[in-house]
């Protein structure tokens, strides 16, 4: 399995409303380390309102909108808190592919160092996992939001680098072309649960299926560094 080494920029508390006709753009206070500045980051509202409200721990997919290009999202909301010298140290995420001739299944793994390791298995035949997927790989410019039990995100960023994500890119096409059917995704699940690698609370994946989730022109919520 491949690492990519993760840091924060920007931490602040976000509360979500379920009432989509009256749920405003949120403001974040001021950003820690290691970015002076950060701007604004556009998401899809009501897949904020549905990830918030799903069971924890979970993860979803998504994108986000910052200075007009749109990135892939990663959205992990875990049922600890991170404290803050965690979330300054960053993480380790850990990315390969799972299967056979037939099937195959994308694994994440997200290694808070000397906290905690969690993973996620991701079916690539899925309407919102393969474009974003996708936007991963071609771009190499990927957020990752961190959501705990105390309402507090914090936002890390990738490092755009040569050999980030290779092993995905080397099995792009592969991604891309997946039929891995429901009943196969949960065979995996149901197995890797088993015996988890590297060791750690297997995150259930949600929001998925409903690509108007990737939809950032009509539905969007702005989330305003102060």
């Amino acid at each position: 399995m491949r690492q990519t080494p993760i840091t924060a920029c920007l931490t602040g508390v976000i509360s979500i409303r379920r009432d989509t006709r009256s749920l405003p753009a949120e403001t974040l206070p001021p950003m820690t380390a290691p970015r002076p500045t950060l701007p604004k980051l556009t998401v899809n509202r009501q897949f904020m309102i549905e990830f918030v409200a799903a069971p924890v721990p979970c993860m979803g997919l998504g994108l986000v909108e910052v200075e007009g290009s749109r990135c892939a999202l990663v959205a992990l909301h875990l049922d600890r808190l991170l404290p803050p010298d965690v979330t300054a140290a960053g993480f380790a995420f850990g990315h390969s592919l799972y299967g056979s001739a037939s099937w195959e299944v994308v694994h994440f793994a997200f290694e808070f160092y000397g906290f905690a390791t969690y993973n996620v298995l991701i079916n690539p035949s899925d309407p919102v996992a393969r474009p974003v997927l996708a936007k991963m790989v071609e771009t190499g410019d990927y957020f990752f939001f961190a959501l705990t039990a105390d309402n507090r995100v914090t936002a890390f960023r990738s490092a755009i680098a040569p050999d980030n994500l290779a092993g995905l890119k080397a099995n792009l096409a592969r991604i891309q072309n997946s039929a891995t059917t429901e009943a196969q995704y949960h065979q995996a699940v149901a197995h890797f649960k088993k015996r988890p690698e590297p060791p750690g609370p297997l995150l259930t994946w949600v929001c998925r299926e409903d690509t108007d989730f990737l939809d950032l022109t009509h539905d969007p919520l702005v989330l305003n560094p102060a």
